[in-house]
């Protein structure tokens, strides 16, 4: 993260296994721009430059913004965004393999503050604040993959199952893991209802980025990724009730229902980072 640029108030970043360098969140700050960056969950099991997907994502973005010009608008960036994506698709001959099997992409939400503009642009489901105003960007396909995995957690619960060996050996990811795969074929389909906006080296379904003004008597905005199922305005009171849930629902499928948990040996069941600056 660039320092000495945005009026950086709080800022933390871990990875789920406790190792920044596998880590998919990243941010930047500089002088007119700050971004969080949540790369998506590698679901196809291979490395792309010796990277995640996600990760490769994270960096692609946030390279870019290190030199977008201060005054560009959100679909400047994203194209010079996708441009580069697209370079690296080339340089490691991916487009067919793409084209046969969407979730091989690298993909990643993002939230970006533009200073000159003053605004948000909320692509994917990272959230933020704007003082004491939270805005989420949730997707329906979500709720659906994170409540079709609960359903089957509460059945092999019933069947024998305990909480224990579900944190070993998450069953109900394994269950989804084609659902979730399949949803990658309905990224950016602004015709299909169970479309999402996501950054993925091809064309943003515009209709479906949320944009927010920031009004000049703002204090403070925070910007993170989805690894924080209950933001505040503190890093510390979020990261409480973090705590607090990897204790009482680590496997993420009752109190807050997600498509996956904590698994052993793990710190959290995913990569979070929480970004406050002073506007």
């Amino acid at each position: 993260m660039t320092k000495d640029k945005l009026n950086v108030v709080e800022y933390f970043c871990e990875g789920k296994k406790g190792d920044l360098d596998l880590c998919e969140d990243m941010c930047i700050v500089t002088d007119n721009f700050a971004a969080v960056i949540d790369g998506a969950t590698n679901v196809s099991g291979k490395l792309i430059e010796n990277m995640t997907p996600g990760r490769l994502a994270a960096t692609i973005i946030k390279e870019t913004l290190e030199n977008i010009t201060p005054n560009a608008k959100l679909e400047t960036i994203v194209e010079q965004i996708n441009a580069n994506f697209q370079t690296v698709f080339a340089r490691n001959n991916l487009i067919d393999a793409i084209q046969e099997s969407q979730w091989v992409a690298p993909s990643a939400s993002v939230i970006i503050y533009s200073k000159y503009h003053q605004k948000i642009w909320q692509i994917g489901d990272c959230q933020l604040m704007v003082d004491d105003e939270l805005y989420t960007n949730e997707k329906e396909i979500d709720s659906i993959t994170a409540n079709a995995r609960a359903l089957y957690l509460e059945a092999e619960l019933k069947r024998g199952k305990t909480i224990d060996q579900l944190i070993d050996k998450d069953t109900g990811w394994e269950y989804i893991r084609t659902l979730v795969q399949q949803q990658y074929f309905l990224q950016n389909d602004s015709n299909n209802p169970f479309g999402y906006s996501v950054i993925n080296g091809f064309p943003v379904d515009f209709s479906r980025v949320m944009t927010i003004d920031v009004s000049n008597d703002a204090k403070y905005i925070v910007l993170a990724s989805d690894g924080y199922p209950f933001l505040k305005e503190t890093l510390y009171k979020s990261e409480l009730l973090l705590k607090e849930l990897l204790v009482k629902d680590p496997l993420c499928f009752r109190l807050y229902k997600s498509s996956k948990g904590l698994v052993r040996g793990n710190q959290s069941f995913d990569d979070r980072l929480y970004l406050k600056i002073k506007v």
